[in-house]
């Protein structure tokens, strides 16, 4: 797979209480809402990941991920629970994370990272698609009759149509430079409530926990989000279980030692809950944030004695292997690990 097109893939990706998925026909989303412990539950679209606390006096959702998931989502709750959602609590802006929380809109104060706001600005109308650089460059790069929009036609095949209404803020059916620029992120509602360092909130007796990681690789507003009398954390996306990082590991940030130093910091805080759920993956615990520490620290070494024996990129690609980690998910990613930990080292 060439660079520009494996990028652009890069941009655009307990116990059941029988509450079953809504389909289970085949290219229709496979949902599920499993209890972690206590009032705290897993909501699973697919391979993503939400969590909701209910209390007596509301619920609290943690990533309304998607509409059709968070529409989904708000009748299930009204169905099995009878109390409204209060609070929409964001990982962090990302729109495969972040999108659909509207709906909760008449009930809910919605809750993230002050960094947040920015990343929703729109950048000026005067942007250009060849304004564009870093992650959605390769969204640019499809304006196939070069006249500084994206129609729809230009983007079949290469990103879906819920990824394009993501981008496409006015609703015209076409992407403008400033679009593009600003990212996937027009179905975010965005956070009427926002934190700098650190944020508790209350509901019902019960508290919700949320943490800066300040700025790191993945993005410059996560949260760290934990529920203490659940005895759980919640990581999103620095973090997977079970799972290779996805493809290229968004090396466009760089600043890999500080995601590393989230990791480790997670990974200390982790010990002291029962449980830590994630974005994707499976429920874990902090010796499952170990072994994704492990995985970096072998990929680093890895890597870094390539580069100290003169091996090329494309070498290191096809030779380095980590067994391991075999039986893990994306294991067939590894290759462009490979190419995203070449880029943290020598860009």
């Amino acid at each position: 797979m060439d660079h520009k097109r494996s990028t652009l893939l890069l941009v655009l990706g307990a116990v059941s209480l029988g509450l079953v998925s809504v389909s289970q026909a085949q290219n229709e989303p496979q949902r599920v809402i499993t209890r972690v412990t206590g009032d705290l539950y897993r909501a699973q679209n697919n391979n993503h990941n939400s969590v909701f606390l209910v209390t007596p006096e509301g619920i609290i959702v943690v990533d309304p991920l998607n509409p059709e998931f968070a529409a989904w989502l708000e009748e299930e709750l009204n169905q099995r629970f009878g109390v409204p959602v209060r609070y929409v609590i964001y990982s962090h802006h990302h729109w495969d994370h972040a999108s659909g929380g509207g709906v909760f809109a008449d009930t809910a104060d919605f809750v993230g990272h002050a960094n947040m706001l920015s990343h929703l600005e729109m950048p000026p109308n005067s942007t250009t698609l060849s304004d564009v650089i870093g992650q959605y460059a390769p969204v640019a790069a499809l304006d196939a009759n070069d006249n500084d929009r994206i129609e729809r036609g230009e983007a079949n095949g290469n990103i879906s149509d819920s990824q394009f209404r993501a981008f496409d803020a006015n609703g015209d059916d076409a992407l403008s430079g400033a679009e593009v620029a600003r990212g996937p992120v027009s179905l975010v509602h965005p956070p009427n409530v926002t934190y700098e360092n650190e944020l508790e909130i209350t509901l019902g007796g019960k508290r919700v926990r949320l943490e800066w990681l300040e700025e790191m690789n993945h993005s410059f507003d996560m949260s760290r989000i934990t529920f203490p009398e659940e005895s759980t954390m919640m990581v999103v996306d620095y973090i997977t279980f079970g799972r290779l990082p996805f493809r290229e590991m968004d090396y466009e940030n760089g600043m890999f030692q500080e995601w590393m130093a989230a990791i480790r910091e997670t990974e200390e805080a982790a010990k002291d809950f029962q449980y830590v759920t994630t974005g994707h993956g499976p429920l874990g615990n902090w010796e499952n944030i170990t072994e994704w520490r492990v995985y970096f620290e072998l990929l680093h070494e890895a890597v870094a004695a390539g580069l100290a024996a003169g091996q090329s990129l494309e070498e290191m690609r096809t030779n380095i292997e980590i067994p391991e980690y075999e039986h893990w998910g994306g294991y067939s990613w590894l290759n462009e690990n490979v190419l995203g930990m070449y880029h943290f080292l020598t860009d």
